[in-house]
């Protein structure tokens, strides 16, 4: 084996083999960089490694067999060794390879350092155009697949039958609603174009809507007209027109007639020639539908006296017609959303109104499977009960149904927000805004949703957008609001909160109180009524400890299930210092960690602070770590879901705080700050006990306190003491 290796040193097959290489190496590289200049073909460049890559054994044999003497080349076997000029040969190859590799360290330099940046700069660039390009040519076909019902105008002499034309328009466009790749613009933005002498163009560029459908209504007895007009909303020319004479018997008929004739106009260019046109549910009764369609109309205005009243007008359809099943979906709606909750319009008990509209729906269902509104009412129910696998798949079916169900997607979002899975929640009402850009509910939730997720500058230009649509809305100034809490410009949302309380809300005494307590304007909190969170709150920063715990133990015995007093009185608890109730509270509740862990949501994390501030303070240290690692392991999945803003970075530091980890607890507490965190009570808050004495923990307290003070100044407040 030794004489062969000896051997292949004599006759240069080794140095060939590493020429060749080194050779073939750069001879590959210079190729990949010149050929996309050319634009050749991908097979070029696989020729050439494939032709290197062969020809490295006959080159090795080659090598071995012949020798290059001055007379030409000579077979090995026939040159007399002292005739061979092997030795120079070797040193000319040696010299060569020297450069072959000098040559290829400098090309490896210039292309990693100088041309590789340069092509991924390229790179970049090129593939964000393409992503452009494919989402604008998505965007762009999904609104060439859009549609804009208008409100239908009342023709007839008799103005009491606005209720009619409007209720019609509205059901073709629930009918086109249930075509699965044709998007339908919701009623709340169409009809909010109602009345109002507006271009059609300008009108379907502010929905999104590449066609508009408008019409007009006559209604005299049993006798009915209607006239329907298919608009491409570009140019604003008549893409299919048609009048209807018919009895009002046949106004389902129509109702379908209608939806299949724009169907059909569409599938030239837009639809599945096979899609289905979705057939209108018939009524029993003529005047039991007309009942339903002006109920449904007063539900849309979201008041007590109108709820009340659709009640009333339901009841009477249900008497004509007791299994439409519509009705019944939407009697369910009404009389939940008549409870005495926040969030309800009316005085009906919540766990009352719920049983109410329980067996409406169950009935609904029953006679219509395939009825969406009733899955979606269904699921609503479900969130509320807190059984949220169920009202997950309800949603879910309700959007198969139905895509285009604005309440579904709505609902959907406040089901997942809930969850604490906030990106599919701010996708959801992304979606919601795409096919109802005027649902201020939804725009609410959203400018929600950017703030959770750090996006402040987006939340903005929401909030823009709210403020120029609706003027005079409390939510847009309620958005404007927390946008500027958030951002720590408080002096700055103190106009727009004072008006969101002037024009009426059930969220603005909450939003006034958490402005005065980052103000530190704890008495001012304590005069505003109806917020009870911020009220213990108060009453503790004043010293007045029993009383806060008094108020915060009232609430709970008042709403024993309701999980935010149980909070609200732990936390009071926790910053009056009595620890052996909070815990007495907790095992009481849940038992264990595990019956914690249980009974709370993911991204429910509310009481664990308290609880691990009562454990550290009891020398429970055990049972503190089980408390903290429940609590980082739910803060990780509220991170990976998207939750970035000051409050859930502050949350962030007093986990690190209470377990110890100064360093990162600061860190976090510094870039809460930075985001616009605001809070009076910081250097009192006992999960940062701890850190009372760190020097970098008083320069934060200082800064917060100077930053707070700048904003008081702006009111002509006092310095905080």
């Amino acid at each position: 084996m030794t004489g062969f290796i000896s051997e292949l040193k004599r006759r240069n097959v080794i140095r060939m083999a590493g020429l060749y290489l080194v050779g073939a190496w750069l001879l590959t590289q210079v190729a990949a960089t010149l050929l996309p200049v050319f634009e050749a073909p991908g097979w070029v460049m696989k020729t050439i490694v494939g032709i290197l890559a062969v020809s490295f054994i006959p080159a090795m044999i080659f090598a071995w067999v012949f020798e290059l003497t001055p007379d030409g080349l000579k077979r090995d076997s026939e040159i007399p060794e002292a005739q061979s000029i092997a030795p120079q040969t070797a040193q000319k190859m040696n010299r060569l390879i020297v450069a072959l590799l000098v040559v290829a360290v400098i090309y490896f330099g210039v292309d990693k350092f100088v041309l590789a940046p340069k092509r991924e700069e390229a790179l970049v660039v090129e593939t964000t155009q393409a992503i452009t390009e494919k989402v604008a040519q998505q965007e762009k076909s999904e609104n060439e697949k859009s549609i804009a019902v208008l409100p239908f105008v009342n023709m007839s002499t008799d103005p009491e039958q606005e209720f009619f034309s409007d209720g019609l328009s509205e059901e073709i466009l629930n009918l086109l609603a249930q075509i699965g790749n044709l998007k339908v613009i919701g009623r709340t933005s169409s009809f909010a174009f109602k009345g109002k002498n507006e271009d059609l163009r300008l009108i379907g560029k502010t929905l999104g809507a590449s066609y508009l459908l408008e019409g007009s209504v006559r209604k005299a007895g049993n006798e009915l007209r209607i006239t329907a007009q298919l608009i491409e909303a570009k140019s604003g020319t008549h893409v299919w027109s048609k009048s209807y004479d018919r009895k009002l018997e046949n106004v389902f008929a129509i109702q379908s007639e209608i939806a299949g004739a724009i169907a059909e106009a569409l599938k030239i260019n837009l639809l599945d020639r096979n899609q289905a046109i979705p057939v209108a549910q018939v009524a029993a009764s003529l005047p039991a539908y007309e009942l339903f369609l002006k109920a449904r109309g007063l539900i849309h205005g979201r008041t007590r006296n109108g709820l009340e009243s659709a009640r009333e007008l339901l009841d009477k359809a249900l008497k004509l017609d007791p299994n439409y099943a519509p009705a019944l979906a939407v009697q369910a709606q009404t009389l939940y959303m008549l409870n005495n909750t926040v969030g309800g319009y009316g005085n009906i008990p919540h766990e009352q109104a719920m049983a109410m509209a329980q067996p409406l729906l169950e009935r609904a269902l029953a006679l219509d499977p395939k009825l969406a509104e009733a899955h979606a009412v269904q699921g609503l129910i479900f969130i509320v009960q807190r059984d949220f696998a169920r009202a997950e798949a309800a949603m879910a079916r309700a959007l198969v149904l139905n895509p285009n169900l604005a309440d579904a997607l709505h609902w959907q979002a406040l089901q997942l927000g809930g969850a604490g899975r906030l990106r599919e929640a701010l996708a959801t009402r992304q979606r919601l805004d795409a096919i109802d850009p005027l649902n201020v509910a939804n725009l609410w939730g959203l400018s929600v949703a950017l703030r959770g997720s750090g996006k402040l500058t987006e939340a903005r230009a929401l909030t823009a957008r709210m403020l120029r649509a609706f003027p005079d809305s409390p939510q847009s100034f309620g958005s404007q609001a927390f946008d500027l809490l958030a951002a720590g410009r408080l002096a700055e949302a103190q106009v727009p909160a004072a008006r969101m309380l002037v024009l009426g809300s059930n969220w603005a005494p909450a939003l006034n109180a958490g402005l005065y307590f980052t103000l530190g304007d704890f008495n001012r909190v304590l005069s505003l009524h109806g917020t009870p969170e911020f009220r213990s709150r108060a009453l503790c920063a004043l010293n007045r400890n029993d009383e806060a715990v008094a108020a915060a133990r009232t609430r709970l015995a008042e709403k024993p299930d309701d999980q935010a007093a149980v909070e609200s009185l732990l936390s009071t608890l926790s910053w009056a210092g009595r620890y052996d109730e909070v815990l007495a509270l907790y095992r009481e509740r849940w038992g264990d960690i595990k019956g914690l862990d249980a009974g709370l949501r993911l991204a429910e994390t509310g009481p664990l602070q308290s609880i691990a501030i009562a454990q550290r303070a009891k020398g429970q240290q055990q049972a503190l770590a089980t408390t903290l690692a429940l609590w980082r392991k739910r803060l990780d999945f509220m991170r990976v879901q998207g939750y970035a803003s000051g409050e859930f970075l502050m949350e962030e530091a007093s986990v690190f705080a209470l377990a110890g980890e100064r360093a990162t607890a600061l860190k976090l507490l510094t870039r809460a700050i930075d985001l616009g965190y605001r809070d009076p009570l910081l250097g009192r808050d006992p999960a940062f006990a701890e850190l009372q004495g760190d020097p970098a923990f008083i320069a934060q307290l200082a800064r917060m306190k100077k930053l707070i003070n700048a904003e008081r100044a702006k009111l002509k407040m006092a310095p905080l003491p």
